[in-house]
């Protein structure tokens, strides 16, 4: 008998969709990441293009900006995967953690593509002119936050489920 709509979704089914929730959750993040980052500043100078050391802390704030957005979108995401899904048990954990990489990898690619071009592609720099740096992400600590925070929001809301530890198993009597 094929499921009705008032049959509700198989676990399979509601993972591929978390899969599909994380892609957008992506999208929507590397959106993000590209408005709110500030990247550096390169300046023309002597027809070349110049990255001052006060201008490279844009760099650095392009990656604290992803990271941010990384332990918000996370967390939650954790949460919700453990509260939706509670039927999960320990695969929460995998699961969790390949949603919130393939989210963190979305949002990066994203980002990317939404924000500024290679300095080096822009033709016509004059002396005094500012070209803002890509969004770069130059290591592979940022993408291992947004999982780490996942597990963390799985660690919350298992812990804030409501259930006593004696409430969910019966206590043994000490011999």
């Amino acid at each position: 008998m094929p499921p009705s709509a008032s049959t509700p979704p198989t676990t399979g089914r509601r993972l591929v969709l978390a899969a599909l929730v994380a892609v957008a959750v992506g999208v929507a993040a590397g959106a993000v990441w590209a408005w709110l980052a500030h990247p550096a500043l390169w300046e023309g100078s002597d027809g070349r293009l110049v990255l001052t050391e006060a201008a490279a802390r844009g760099r650095f704030s392009v990656v604290v900006v992803f990271v941010l957005i990384g332990v918000v979108v996370s967390l939650v995401g954790g949460w919700l995967v453990v509260r939706l899904v509670p039927d999960l048990g320990w695969l929460a954990v995998p699961a969790v953690v390949l949603l919130t990489a393939v989210a963190a990898l979305v949002a990066w690619r994203v980002g990317v593509a939404l924000g500024p071009p290679d300095p080096s592609s822009v033709s016509g720099v004059k002396d005094g002119d500012r070209v803002p740096s890509e969004l770069v992400i130059d290591s592979v600590a940022p993408f291992l936050v947004w999982p780490i925070f996942g597990l963390a929001g799985v660690i919350g809301a298992t812990w804030s489920d409501g259930r006593r530890v004696s409430e969910r198993s019966e206590p043994r009597p000490l011999p």
